[in-house]
């Protein structure tokens, strides 16, 4: 049907849309969980019709919503019952009865409210969730159960001693053994040091390791001996941003983060400026390198080396070739000049990437797992002791690393305080090792649920 127009009339514009529905993916969510039916029926007084007050005959039923609904956590008490067992003939044929007990698995803490997974809860509340003990104490409380802020401090420590610290041990092992590694450090506050700050430090493997850690450790300082001792005789390539610390490292290859370089020009343009200048110019060649290196995602490491041999290598030769012609032109104590100057102090550095396939542009894999810590600090604020501060740690690394093997973390630190405690000893290495977060029964007792499918 055609719309008619009058003389001196303006066409009206019709904009037609439509609406995405929503109704397959709630569908979708709704089903992964379990389900209890709730029937709705009248009573037999109002089964009579108000009419001819005849019964009234049921003709069908169906599903009017489906509605999820939150059940609260509830603690309930095991009583671990020890059977023991006699041997008649063994009795009969010797002076003293032969007594065979059924064996019963150990607790992680001996005569403690503190099982694994209490303890584990406590762990991933504060760690994962970000809540501090003292917020937890009120809610443990709620549930009955009458501990205080310190019971679940002192749990996490003795925890972090007696079974998680040989795994961190062994972790660190691995991590070191591995081609590319990841760093960057963070300040924080500890009350028994006597220096204001000091600081925590992660250590990561790259992007395609197979088998990959995070490892956090904390120390009073943040100069070069820390990541020295750290990571030893490492020989690898090693992300890092261009603190003064990472170039004591006399074996590693260190490989710049182009995100700072970026990050330095981006801060350089002035806000009112309109249409080109040279800070825009230093953002666009970084913006460059950065489209070319996306496209080349799904190439193979051999391909994207190729690539960047061809392509980012005359790039890059451009771009500090244009800092060096404009250098002269700003002034050094500019943003500008600090960005110019930045970029050529650490030149080669930036340009190891170029070495190899596997390696990438940015540190921003580091700067996300220190970022899991300071969301951390700023509800914690501060650690007591320099152990206090060790192990959380020891702990994030265990829940960080649990993370990128498709892991629950709470799950891992409740097997983990199941099992190790009935270990006879947690210095075999061999042993220890079944416990690594993509060892096969891990991966089948601690995987994390599939999230359900998205509708198309």
């Amino acid at each position: 049907m055609k719309m008619m127009i009058f003389p001196g009339e303006e066409p009206e514009e019709t904009i037609i849309y439509k609406r995405s529905k929503h109704k397959a993916k709630r569908e979708a969510i709704l089903s992964a969980f379990p389900s209890e039916e709730v029937h709705h029926k009248l009573s037999e007084a109002e089964q009579i019709c108000s009419e001819c007050q005849h019964e009234l005959k049921e003709i069908g039923s169906w599903t009017v919503r489906k509605e999820l609904v939150f059940i609260p956590a509830q603690i309930k008490r095991l009583d671990h019952i020890q059977h023991a067992y006699k041997c008649k003939h063994c009795s009969l044929n010797n002076e003293r009865d032969k007594i065979i007990k059924a064996p019963v698995p150990k607790a992680p803490l001996a005569h403690s409210y503190g099982s694994s997974s209490i303890v584990a809860h406590s762990i991933y509340q504060k760690y994962e969730l970000k809540i501090p003990a003292y917020r937890q104490e009120n809610d443990w409380q709620k549930l009955g159960l009458p501990i205080q802020r310190q019971d679940l401090i002192n749990w996490q420590m003795k925890c972090s001693e007696y079974y998680f610290k040989p795994l961190y041990d062994l972790l660190k092992e691995r991590l070191l053994k591995q081609e590319i590694l990841h760093a960057d450090e963070t300040s924080y506050r500890v009350l028994e040091s006597e220096t204001a700050k000091t600081y925590y430090w992660t250590f990561l493997s790259g992007k395609q390791e197979k088998k990959p850690i995070t490892l956090y450790h904390h120390d009073p300082h943040r100069s070069g001996k820390v990541a020295v001792d750290f990571l030893d005789d490492f020989s690898g390539y090693l992300h890092c941003d261009m603190w003064q610390a990472y170039k004591q490292l006399s074996s590693a290859t260190l490989v710049g983060c182009w995100a700072h370089v970026r990050r330095k020009f981006m801060e350089a343009v002035p806000p009112t400026t309109k249409g080109k200048s040279l800070s825009k110019q230093g953002v666009h060649y970084c913006n460059k390198t950065f489209t070319l290196e996306n496209s080349w995602e799904n190439l193979s490491n051999e391909e994207r080396y190729q690539r960047r041999q061809r392509e980012l290598k005359p790039l890059f030769e451009e771009f500090f070739d244009w800092c060096r012609n404009n250098q002269p032109m700003v002034l050094p104590g500019s943003k500008l000049g600090k960005a110019v100057a930045y970029a050529l102090n650490h030149e080669e550095t930036f340009k190891n990437v170029l070495l190899d396939g596997k390696l990438v542009l940015s540190n921003n894999q580091a700067e996300r797992a220190i970022k899991t810590l300071v969301i951390g600090r700023k509800n914690w604020l501060f650690s007591q002791s320099f152990e206090g501060a060790q192990t959380s740690a020891i702990i994030l690394s265990l829940i960080e690393t649990a993370k990128r093997n498709n892991l629950d973390p709470e799950k891992y630190i409740e097997y983990l305080l199941d099992k190790l405690p009935n270990e006879e000893t947690l210095t075999d290495k061999e042993r220890l090792s079944a416990y690594l977060p993509w060892t096969k029964e891990v991966q089948e007792a601690c995987k994390t649920k599939e999230k359900p499918m998205k509708a198309a």
